[in-house]
């Protein structure tokens, strides 16, 4: 009776911890890098998973690249939260993370896209720098059937914007290394070239004017027949200083930034 009580006893502890592990177990169902649509090689989902847990681990954020054909489902924008939620994706107590999702369905006119980002992953990832990524890295490769390279490229821009939000200019439209090259051309041409040109101008005009001008060697010319007779007075206001004060004004269309959602999410979704 006693062997019958401890095993029904350790059955009991065992029955209790798989219920407290369920979760993680099946957290771990999907990888950060999970192809169920099937659209890379196994190489291939290994190398960019091996890459995506190297950049997550480093950053403390979940790159994850998720895939799937289910012609059933709603919006991939939600459909990317829920599989966030719902296979407990993220790191650290604010589960850090950014996705991409592709739901291919049934036909190449179905085809949906989400990026979604959460916690530290709406500081790196802007709306501008999604816009970017999606629009200048991703989407044509994706239009194009390249998906390696298109996963890639996401990874590839996914690191450089987790580094600069680590260092304190998340990637946005102040920050964009590529309008910076251009911003600074732009200044030095209208700080340095432009003011030259204006002086140069207006040189040559002076100096055009000048050329019908003869030395007089008396004031004759200047002074009436009769002599010069002051024949009244009076004070005239010719200048005025006037000082204006610029009163700064903040536009959301160009302070960048990122928009979340009721359920601290940001991301884009669409077709491709």
């Amino acid at each position: 009776m006693m062997n019958i009580k401890k095993i029904t006893t350790v059955f009991l502890l065992i029955f209790c911890l798989t219920l407290l592990i369920a979760p993680a177990v099946h957290a771990a169902d999907l990888d950060i890098v999970t192809d169920s649509a099937e659209l890379l090689t196994d190489a291939q989902v290994q190398e960019l998973n091996t890459r995506a847990g190297t950049i997550s681990e480093k950053y403390q954020c979940d790159v994850a690249i998720i895939t799937t054909e289910d012609p059933d489902d709603g919006d991939a924008y939600e459909y990317a939260k829920f599989i966030h939620k719902e296979y407990n994706y993220g790191q650290g107590a604010e589960k850090s993370c950014v996705m991409l999702f592709l739901n291919m369905k049934d036909s190449s006119s179905e085809r949906a896209f989400a990026l979604i980002a959460y916690g530290f992953g709406n500081t790196a990832f802007t709306d501008y720098g999604k816009d970017v990524m999606l629009d200048s890295y991703i989407l044509p490769k994706l239009r194009s059937d390249q998906y390696y390279e298109a996963f890639t490229a996401y990874l590839d821009k996914s690191e450089q914007y987790l580094e600069m939000a680590k260092n304190g200019k998340p990637f946005d439209v102040d920050t964009d290394p590529a309008k910076q090259g251009t911003s600074t051309l732009i200044k030095l041409a209208v700080t340095i070239l432009l003011p030259l040109i204006i002086a140069l101008i207006v040189c040559s005009m002076w100096k055009a004017q000048m050329k019908t001008a003869k030395i007089a060697r008396t004031a004759d010319n200047y002074i009436p027949a009769n002599g010069f007779q002051l024949t009244g007075q009076a004070d005239m206001f010719l200048y005025r200083t006037q000082t204006r004060r610029k009163i700064e004004t903040s536009s959301s269309s160009s302070s960048g930034g990122t928009t979340r959602d009721s359920g601290g999410y940001s991301g884009r979704s669409g077709k491709f």
